[in-house]
């Protein structure tokens, strides 16, 4: 028999009554201030908490919009108020609020309402696509921009297997400037355009950062790259308006989405500090990363210009960073790789090897600026080439030691990742970085990166397997700009990640993850990835009340079938934002 402690000894009954209720009460749901009931309980349901025990409950309760408890049904109806709402989730799986780690809301909304459709597969070639601009041109006042929007790599996926030609353009609009997206990174223009944008002979840079294709005597040959900055907007700040308002919040909702991180235009951004400051509140929690020049050249110093007012709601609105482009993408040959694409192609920059965006130095100079402000600088990193720069900005930035603030690199290993990069990543990881990958381009972008890459470095993108493994925790995003709708479906990503089906078949399927980690990736991870993991990303007490509720089981369904489930429900703040039915 164990003898008794001199410590147990001393202490009084009276304290040992006091020592055991204190211990009880420490397990008790946690109540409001002054023990109010939850405002709402949702019960029977597979509640997928993603906490760190990965348990799965049956009900929650909510009060003043964050998760009060979370438990079995019996056990939360117990904390039933008179005025509490009881919602029964009819046995459906519910998971954490899917967040949306880098996206692009603004020019989503633009692209599906100002541009003429050219996108794959509805429109299939470039004969096609002209059509539908010459449509659009016989409609158009003189002199306004006819604005084009084709899939990424769609110089891979159109039957003359390349993009429309200035001299094409120039036929069907000799007075109205035009300018067709190849996704968002490369832009083939008419000689209008090139005329208003003021692109003279010789000259291969834009004032923000872009680049200028030319030909061989010179002369502008029609393709830019990375040139939203320098494309005039025909936006209105009455759209804008209505795209915060509307717009957006109702397309993300649908989706199961309650949290994005929007990348955002810096002229955009007094149009969103009116209305947070109005005290509207919307339906998606919209944290917001600015841009200006590509390079990020003309980013300032102080950036309180990009601060929310006050007024604004900061469960809603949040001002989260900033962000560059060191180079343009692999779909559009752009990515910056250490060896060159495959073959030639009319719109390739000069040399073959992609284009740069943003320096060494213009790239350190935005970290030191995030940390001074204490925002998350994010750097997209398309190509090899590109990768290596951003890796070397962050060990230069932790040189002088630990980062305030996490900082990011954007497509990380999407297109290419090597041993040494992700060798690289590990040990920055420790010190602040963060990662988003955009799962859903293994189902429309693998084929093109095995055309214009050769499969042995394409095979080196997409290794989500490898990333989890070394602990990389990647979040998830759909990176989403109008040019793919369809890649907003989480349940497209998921199903991609755990299957590894692509648009060229199985792709690596040792690359696998679980639907536990897929899940991960687009919420606690994303979370992660936001700075805001104390908040969101799963379902336990304290956190926001955000939910996404599934039509099936997503963890016992057959994973071929996952692309098939929908979204039933999107929870904001324990309100229902959005509803199938």
């Amino acid at each position: 028999m164990k003898k008794t402690s001199a410590f147990t000894k001393k202490m009084s009954s009276e304290a040992w009554y006091y020592f055991i209720g204190l211990i009880l009460f420490c397990l008790l749901p946690k109540f409001g201030s002054a023990g109010e009931a939850p405002e709402v309980i949702f019960f029977n349901g597979k509640i997928i908490t993603l906490d760190k025990s990965n348990k799965i409950v049956e009900a929650v309760a909510v009060l003043n919009g964050k998760f009060l408890a979370a438990g079995s049904d019996a056990e939360i109806k117990k904390l039933a108020g008179p005025n509490t709402k009881l919602i029964d989730l009819q046995k459906k799986t519910v998971t954490p609020g899917f967040i949306d780690a880098h996206t692009h809301p603004v020019e989503t909304m633009y692209l599906t309402t100002d541009f003429v459709n050219c996108r794959y597969p509805g429109v299939p070639s470039v004969k096609q696509a002209l059509r539908n601009m010459t449509d659009s041109v016989k409609t158009a006042k003189k002199g306004q921009w006819i604005l084009a929007a084709c899939v990424s790599a769609s110089q891979t996926k159109f039957a003359e297997k390349r993009m429309p030609t200035l001299a094409e353009l120039d036929s069907i609009s000799p007075d109205n400037p035009v300018v067709v997206l190849d996704g968002t990174h490369l832009f083939v223009v008419n000689s209008k355009a090139l005329e208003v944008i003021g692109v003279k002979k010789g000259q291969t840079k834009l004032p923000h950062g872009g680049g200028i294709g030319l030909d061989n005597n010179g002369n502008p040959n029609g393709t830019l790259t990375d040139a939203f900055a320098d494309v005039p907007s025909v936006l209105t700040p009455v759209q804008l308006e209505s795209f915060f308002t509307t717009g957006i919040q109702k397309f993300w909702n649908s989706y199961g989405f309650t949290t994005v991180m929007g990348i955002t235009q810096a002229a955009v951004v007094p149009v969103l500090q009116k209305v947070a400051a109005s005290g509207y509140k919307p339906s998606l929690r919209y944290s917001m990363s600015v841009w200006k020049a590509a390079n990020g050249e003309d980013m300032p110093e102080d950036l309180s210009v990009f601060a929310l007012p006050a007024g604004s709601d900061p469960d809603y609105y949040r001002f989260a960073g900033i962000k560059a482009w060191v180079d343009g993408e692999n779909d559009a040959r752009t990515g910056l790789m250490c060896s060159p694409y495959l073959g030639h192609k009319e719109t390739d920059p000069a040399g073959g090897h992609g284009a740069q965006v943003t320096s060494g130095d213009q790239a350190i100079r935005l970290a030191k600026i995030a940390q001074k402000n204490g925002v998350i600088c994010m750097l997209h990193c398309s190509g090899d080439k590109a990768m290596a720069i951003g890796m070397t900005t962050y060990e230069n930035l932790c040189a002088a030691g630990k980062p305030k603030n996490i900082f990011r690199i954007e497509h990380f290993g999407v297109f290419q990742m090597y041993q040494n990069q992700l060798d690289s990543a590990v040990k920055l990881h420790d010190k602040g970085l963060r990662i988003s990958v955009q799962p859903t381009w293994l189902t429309v972008l693998v084929k093109s990166d095995i055309e214009d890459m050769g499969y042995e470095r394409a095979a080196t993108g997409f290794r989500f397997r490898t990333m989890v493994k070394a602990g990389l925790e990647p979040a998830g995003s759909t990176d989403v700009t109008g040019v793919y709708l369809e890649n907003t479906n989480p349940m497209k990503a998921i199903y991609a990640t755990v299957t590894r089906n692509s648009d060229a078949g199985k792709f690596e399927p040792e690359q696998a993850l679980t639907v536990t980690e897929s899940l991960k990736m687009w919420t606690i991870w994303a979370a992660k990835a936001l700075g805001e993991e104390k908040l969101k990303g799963t379902i336990e007490p304290g956190k926001y009340a955000d939910m996404t509720v599934l039509s099936d089981d997503i963890l016992t369904i057959d994973p071929e079938k996952i692309i098939d489930i929908k979204i039933e429900k999107t929870i904001v703040g324990g309100k229902i934002v959005y509803s199938l039915n």
